[in-house]
């Protein structure tokens, strides 16, 4: 059975499934390099590699191994990002949350925690998901922070897992929310979206 294309949304943040006219919206919002100080390759160095990403992501998702959204901040009409679900296992109503990034005007906003709340509330209440992933380089504190910030249990390190581009060997943190945990989750959620907050936000 095939993950069904979806478009997410609030009144402030849309999901939309990447099509190849996000390529330059991706490319833009991707531009900052620190964006990817801690991910596997910069896909947003320059536009050809960004159509290429694109392209991939694409491939995965005819495939049934990816579903890839475009980030759209709703109050400017504008991609500020991407996300995914990856690692899909219906069978076993698994699925992980992964490959985002934000450029930096989007992030320490409500636009993360928005996001997360919209994919999560997908997965466990429409798809009937018991099980959501995430990781991240486990020397990307910010990252462990937030992704710990949305509720999800810090499960250990997956060692020696990846190469980076640049060589080094990296370990991932690995981290869940499971479907008996996910009302008290979604609650905190909500609650923290009704209060300003200062959010980090990085590879996923």
């Amino acid at each position: 059975m095939a993950l069904e294309s979806i478009i997410l949304e609030d009144e402030y943040v849309a999901l939309k499934p990447i099509q190849t006219e996000h390529i330059q919206g991706l490319f833009t919002a991707g531009e900052d390099p620190s964006i990817w100080q801690w991910t596997t390759a910069n896909y947003c160095q320059t536009l050809a590699l960004s159509k290429n990403w694109v392209e991939y992501c694409l491939e995965n998702a005819r495939l049934n191994l990816q579903l890839p959204f475009v980030i759209v901040d709703k109050t400017q009409d504008k991609i500020v990002g991407s996300t995914s679900y990856l690692n899909i296992s219906l069978e076993h109503k698994s699925i992980e949350i992964g490959f985002t990034f934000l450029a930096p005007s989007a992030q320490r906003s409500h636009i993360n925690r928005r996001c997360k709340l919209l994919l999560l509330s997908h997965a466990f209440e429409t798809l009937q998901l018991n099980r959501v992933a995430f990781q991240t380089h486990e020397k990307n504190q910010r990252s462990r922070t937030a992704i710990l910030g949305i509720g999800a249990t810090f499960e250990g390190i997956h060692r020696d897992c990846r190469i980076q581009k640049d060589g080094s060997i990296r370990s991932s943190a690995i981290f869940s929310i499971i479907k008996p945990e996910w009302p008290q989750v979604k609650s905190k959620l909500l609650a923290k979206l009704t209060t300003p907050t200062i959010l980090n936000t990085t590879d996923e």
